[in-house]
């Protein structure tokens, strides 16, 4: 076996529900406004572009087919070549509501993921305002795996990390779209 392919190997992660949420050691929330609506706001979350304004070359997600919806796994992580071996998560959808709510957790990883993170689980809810804006309500809730369990400590680390390299990008990408 090549090292490329045992380090591309996807290894199994413990099964997430909305449990997760209240459980995992590391959980944190980031609100988001958009000038967007959020049929506009979900066609972007939901996309094989949602992450490709990160500054990681081949960083990005990928679907296997056009088809959304619960029970779809996407791969999420060094999606591109030639990284591909580097880091890559594939999340299944447990809630998929159109425009209002997604969750996922990811089911495997390969060596990067696992030696990182034991469980890791996400939720995205919209909520319209009355403006025409949209609310985006991001939850994430992951267990690091020991010797990495201090990172607990530092949420508002993670909080502003996603806060950061999350809104603003998106908000651009939001405007461009108009």
């Amino acid at each position: 076996m090549s090292v490329t392919a045992i380090l591309a190997k996807q290894r199994p992660s413990p099964p997430s529900n909305e449990s997760t949420f209240e459980t995992a050691s590391v959980v944190f929330t980031t609100d988001y406004t958009f000038d967007a609506s959020p049929d506009d706001v979900w066609e972007l979350l939901d996309s094989e572009a949602m992450f490709e304004w990160l500054p990681f070359p081949g960083v990005g997600v990928t679907y296997p087919s056009r088809e959304r919806g619960v029970g779809i796994v996407r791969e999420m992580g060094s999606v591109g070549a030639p990284f591909r071996s580097l880091w890559i998560q594939r999340e299944e959808f447990w809630r998929h509501e159109r425009s209002h709510q997604m969750s996922y957790n990811a089911v495997t990883g390969t060596w990067m993921y696992s030696l990182l993170v034991r469980n890791y689980a996400e939720r995205m809810t919209l909520t319209p305002l009355p403006d025409g804006r949209t609310k985006l309500t991001w939850t994430v809730a992951t267990t690091p795996r020991y010797p990495f369990r201090f990172v607990k400590y530092f949420k508002p680390v993670w909080r502003l990390a996603y806060r950061s390299n999350f809104g603003r990008p998106m908000a651009k990408r939001l405007e461009g779209n108009r």
